[in-house]
This record gives structure tokens, sequence and C-alpha cells, in this order.
């Protein structure tokens, strides 16, 4: 069986906040907005604005903290208690996650609303969850994907620049991530096998990146919306979530999420974990030395971590990274969505191979200036 799931629509562009009043009376007049403080404070009265433009009466959260079953239970009462016919949830990935945990209990329609561009979970069906105390739990799944996203451009291209360069580490590991299991035969997050619709979409998201990564960024500094900003954004968010969906996650995946483990560097970013990941998922395929120069360079164009000191772990030593190796090669982990076996030690060898590879390039680079 093949299998795809898409959002039911997608908008993205300049200013487009101004319209998300008219896109949520689709679905009624009452919506919850999940928020930050952050986020309420910087965009309420534009929101507020759009809102009454088509009559609707929203009913705001001030979302805090982690997206915990406590937060979703919460966050589920206050839809039911106020009567709201549909969820908007605006901000990073935990707003956007306990809102979908809120259609999960509820399934109310939900329009999604991120404001920064760094990482593909917008568009899927996942919302990962965690302890009040930030323990990590796993993920729980929407019945389908969510009805609309809705993309500013302004916003993204307004935040800062690391959550846009880690979103595209992000869309970066999804081409390869699907070829290794599309090789294995791996089930996708659909439970079937990917389509030719979502592999054409990996690799076209690789493409992108790759094309416009570091003109986006550059212009994402200066706080411009530009058309690779635009190109960029889509890959980042919408080509990215519906590869790794459609497609399944493999080795740069397992490897990077493991990385969170080390307390050392609890501040790093998914697109970040996973971007160090897919280096290590390079060494473990044996793609050999001109290939990973190349996609070194490209990390380097875009200013992406390549390494674990460049996160804020410096002693990297093998006793550590034992324990990295053990979480990812566990049974039950989608490391061994690849297309060969991988043991424990193959993940510790690879780690301690792209730590080295990247620190030989890198000198080399520098004794060449």
């Amino acid at each position: 069986m093949i299998t795809v799931g898409f959002p039911s629509s997608y908008r993205q562009g300049l200013g487009l906040l101004d319209e998300i009043g008219e896109a949520c009376s689709t679905f009624g007049t009452r919506p919850l907005v999940v928020a930050d403080t952050f986020v309420q404070n910087e965009f309420r009265t534009r929101l507020n604005r759009s809102f009454s433009k088509s009559n609707i009466t929203p009913i705001y959260l001030n979302f805090a903290g982690e997206c915990s079953p406590e937060a979703i239970a919460e966050a589920t009462k206050m839809a039911i208690e106020s009567e709201c016919d549909s969820i908007i949830g605006m901000g990073g990935g935990k707003a956007i996650d306990t809102a979908k945990g809120v259609k999960i209990e509820t399934r109310l329609p939900i329009i999604i609303v991120p404001t920064v561009a760094s990482n593909d979970s917008p568009t899927s069906r996942l919302a990962i969850t965690y302890t009040k105390e930030g323990e990590f739990i796993g993920p729980r799944f929407l019945p389908f994907n969510p009805e609309a996203i809705f993309v500013d451009t302004a916003i993204i291209a307004n935040a800062p620049t690391r959550f846009f360069i880690a979103g595209i580490g992000d869309a970066l590991v999804t081409k390869f991530e699907a070829d290794q299991c599309r090789a294995a035969g791996a089930k996708n997050f659909f439970g079937g096998q990917p389509t030719e619709a979502a592999m054409a979409l990996s690799d076209h998201c690789y493409r992108i990146v790759r094309q416009y990564g570091a003109r986006a960024v550059a212009d994402v500094d200066r706080n411009e919306v530009s058309e690779a900003v635009e190109k960029v954004t889509e890959a980042n968010v919408l080509l990215s979530g519906l590869g790794f969906e459609g497609c399944g996650v493999a080795g740069a995946h397992a490897i990077g999420m493991a990385l969170s483990l080390l307390p050392e560097i609890k501040g790093i970013l998914h697109g970040e974990e996973v971007a160090i990941g897919l280096l290590a998922q390079f060494v473990l395929e044996d793609r050999g030395d001109e290939f990973f120069e190349d996609q070194l360079n490209f990390f380097r164009s875009v200013r992406l971590p390549a390494s674990l000191p460049e996160v804020g772990f410096d002693d990297v030593g093998e006793a550590r990274l034992s324990e990295v190796a053990t979480f990812a090669a566990r049974n039950s982990s989608r490391l061994h969505n690849m297309s060969f076996p991988i043991n424990e030690q193959m993940v510790l060898d690879a780690l301690l191979r792209s730590d080295a590879m990247v620190r030989s390039f890198d000198a080399a680079r520098l004794a060449a200036t």
C-alpha cells in the first residue's frame, strides 16, 4: 500500500496574518487561540483587527511551558467550556503541538500559524509531548493533517535567523532519509510505502535549500522577504513536512534526537541536532570524503552547526557519545529504517568519525585562506 497525507490548504505570503479572520470564518466564529505571552503581545492587535472584520470572537489561551498532557488537558477544557468551534495554534513548536493536542481531544478544525520556520512540524499530524519538567514522552497523532497552514513570511523573516537556519537543517535531511526508507522498504508515518509524489517533494526540497539557502539566510539577517526567503520558507515548512511524513525518517533523526540526551546541549534546536545526525548518517552510508566535504561546505554557507562543540558540547568523549549511540540504536529507533543493519558501535564510530572529518576539513579550509 502506498499512502500520503496533506493539509487541506497551505497559504504563504507577505502580510498574510491580516487575512487570518477570513480564513478562520470558514470553520466558525469562536476559535481558541493557543499562543505564548510573547506571541500574544506581538501579534494580538493584528489578530483582533482581522478577527473583527469577520465577526469572530477569539478565546485566548496563554500557553506557557511544555506540550504536556496537563497543558493539553487544560487547553481542551477551555475549548469545551468556551464552546469554541476551531483552534488556532500560533508560535513555535510546543504551542503548535499543544493546539494539535486539543484537536486530538476535540476533533475541532485547526489552523497552524508558525512564527518561525525552524522545522517542518506545522503541516504534520504529529504532536510531540513532554512531561511538565521537559522530559520527552513521545508523539501523538492527529487523525488527519491540519485543515489549514498560514505562513506570514514577514513574520518568518523578522524572527531570529538561527530559527530559519535550523529549519534549513531539518529540510536538508528529508531527501536522504527518504532515500534510505524507500531502499529499506520502511513504512512512512501513515503506515504505508511512500508515493512518488512524496519522494519527488523530498528531492525538490533538497534542491531548493541547496540553491537558495545561503541567499535566504543573508536576507533574513536583514529581515528582508525575498524570492529566496519565500522559496526556502516553503521548503522548510511545507516540502520538508510532506516529505518526512510521506516517506519516513531514518538515521539523521534517530541520531540527532538522541543527542538531546546530553544536558550540555539542552538548548539545541531540532533542525540543528538532525543536521549533525545527518553528517553521521553520511559516514554510516560511506559516502566518501568528497561528498562529505561538499555537504560541509553547504553547512558553512548557511551557518548550520556541524559538530557538538558548535552547540556547546566541547568535551566530545567516547563515554558520553556511547550513551547517545545506545539510545539511537535501541530496538524501537527509526535508525532501523536505514537500508542496512546498524548497531550501537557503528553509531559511535560514525559520530567520532564525523567530528574528526569536520575538524580536518575546517582546518584545511582555514589553512587555505
